[in-house]
């Protein structure tokens, strides 16, 4: 019993210490040695704020995305008359802790709904599959001239271009074009400059010969036409004349190495008769033709009735005529 009031009374003694000391906490000290010097210290937190401001903003990024440009909603009977840059770049500014967030790539487009005949600017507009709220977006441009006009149709002739010149002097009588007229559809102050609708460039280089071909319109920016492909048939000049040869010997090819022919005189060929253009008769000459006997087909010895003549002849010449056309050979083996 004694023990338990000796430490009653020691309990009581340790709590009125702490009480006092409590009481003796001096609030008045701790006040002044906040305020003291406070403009230092006032000093010394602002310059670790804008520390911490430029570490945070060091890690700052900037990236562009090239978005292409779409055109939505253009008014029935009109059509975009002028060149439009459909490539807008978007800056994407942010933090890299915050990088993951931004999409892969961007779309834009400009709404012409309500869009009125003229020119006017336009704003561009980003997809809204896309909250962008809280992203730092910046379009370039923001805003795009287009100038807008009247749906009108026209008929113009085809116009073959041509480069290149055609070989040995040879001149052309003529180009026939099929079509020789395309419809055209297009912005009314483009369409009214409009004559004629070019053709790619045709190239006539070392031609001499008449020949048939298809070509592409070229068709100007923002203008249409009932058909893209024209055929083109080439004619030369056909101021022709004869030429004859006499006297030609006929050569034997693709005789199988089993057999020989059995000849008392060589095959001659007396007359040759072809056409050939005025301008390139002067060309021509006898060692210019291969006359020959194909006996590839001979298999066996005998006699053989009526074997062709074939004829080389330069490509801007034409036969006529050749006489004889017809050989009758014996073969033997060997």
């Amino acid at each position: 019993m004694i023990k338990n009031k000796m430490s009653v009374k020691k309990d009581k003694k340790i709590k009125i210490k702490i009480k006092s000391k409590i009481k003796k906490f001096d609030y008045k000290k701790v006040y002044n040695l906040i305020t003291k010097r406070f403009h230092i210290k006032l000093l010394c937190l602002s310059m670790a704020f804008i520390l911490f401001l430029y570490v945070r903003y060091q890690q700052e990024f900037s990236k562009d995305y090239i978005a292409k440009l779409q055109i939505l909603n253009v008014p029935s009977k009109l059509l975009i008359a002028n060149n439009i840059n459909e490539n807008i770049t978007i800056t994407v500014r942010g933090f890299r802790d915050s990088k993951h967030e931004y999409p892969m790539e961007f779309s834009t487009y400009i709404d012409l709904t309500n869009a009125q005949l003229g020119s006017n600017m336009y704003k561009v507009n980003l997809s809204e599959e896309i909250d962008y709220k809280n992203m730092n977006i910046i379009i370039t441009p923001n805003r795009i001239p287009i100038v807008l006009d009247e749906l009108v149709y026209k008929t113009v002739p085809v116009n073959v271009v041509t480069i290149g010149t055609a070989a040995l002097g040879l001149n052309i009588d003529d180009i026939i074009v099929n079509p020789s007229n395309v419809i055209i559809s297009g912005p009314k102050t483009l369409i009214s400059s409009i004559n004629k609708i070019n053709t790619i460039p045709l190239d006539l280089t070392d031609r001499h010969l008449d020949y048939s071909t298809r070509l592409k319109l070229n068709m100007p920016k923002n203008i249409k036409s009932d058909t893209s492909l024209v055929d083109i048939n080439v004619i030369f000049n056909k101021d022709m004349e004869k030429i004859e040869f006499n006297n030609i010997v006929v050569n034997i090819n693709n005789l199988d190495s089993r057999f020989n022919i059995k000849l008392d005189s060589p095959l001659i060929v007396q007359k040759l008769v072809l056409e050939v253009n005025k301008n390139l008769i002067t060309n021509i000459s006898q060692r210019d033709l291969f006359l020959y006997l194909n006996l590839k087909s001979i298999t066996n010895a005998g006699v053989y009735s009526n074997m062709s003549v074939e004829v080389n002849i330069p490509t801007y010449a034409k036969l006529l005529n050749i006489e004889p056309s017809f050989f009758d050979i014996e073969t033997e083996s060997r």
